[in-house]
């Protein structure tokens, strides 16, 4: 065999790797792989909805290495605080982030599942501009192409009105601010004018990289 670079001898061996799991008509997560695309998995498979285990077959992380040629979209079904921050800076610190990375780069499909994240379980009690922080890496992102896949999935990106309900006056409070941050869709929130925003909600936005635009 000729010398190859890093770079072919890594492609030519996810190549190979994938005509064996194509022929062996399964994947680890025991779907069945056909004529599916792949996609690459971080976290545990089993926590995806069923639709992604329908409309691809499942690689795990541990298969990476370094080439996302292979797989139609990179999903994360776990990711640690560590993994969003890296992801969303560029830094290819771990297979994870360096997965999303690759994949942003090559044009590849990134889906994120909202019960992956796990700072929002810590809603309730997390300081409110940390939480905002890592709010913001989510909208970078979503801003990046990013899905965010709610726990009844359908296919499709989250419309930017999925946002909580802000067609009639009211005052942005500090908790209302993290949830608009949350379903906030390209780093933009529209709320109507005359609508009044809090100092610590303004803190909040701040934190998380949100602009806030008034419409009529």
């Amino acid at each position: 065999m000729k010398d190859l670079s890093y770079e072919a001898l890594v492609k030519l061996v996810t190549e190979e790797v994938m005509k064996l799991l194509d022929s062996d008509g399964s994947t680890s997560s025991g779907c069945a792989s056909g004529a599916r695309p792949f996609a690459l998995v971080i976290g545990d498979k089993a926590k995806l909805p069923a639709a992604f285990c329908e409309k691809y077959a499942l690689a795990d992380i541990d298969s990476y290495k370094g080439d996302v040629s292979g797989y139609e979209c990179v999903v994360a079904a776990e990711l640690s605080c560590a993994q969003l921050a890296d992801a969303a800076l560029g830094r290819d610190s771990s297979s994870a982030a360096c997965a999303i990375t690759k994949a942003f780069l090559s044009g590849k499909k990134v889906c994120i599942l909202e019960s992956g994240l796990p700072h929002r379980a810590f809603r309730e009690t997390a300081n409110r501009n940390f939480y905002a922080m890592l709010e913001g890496y989510v909208n970078t992102l979503r801003s990046f192409g990013a899905e965010i896949i709610r726990e009844q999935w359908n296919g499709k990106n989250i419309s930017c009105d999925a946002i909580s309900d802000n067609s009639v006056d009211k005052v942005v409070t500090e908790k209302l601010a993290l949830s608009l941050c949350e379903s906030a869709c390209g780093g933009i929130i529209h709320l109507k004018r005359g609508t009044v925003i809090t100092p610590s909600a303004k803190d909040i936005f701040n934190h998380s990289g949100v602009s806030v635009e008034f419409v009529d």
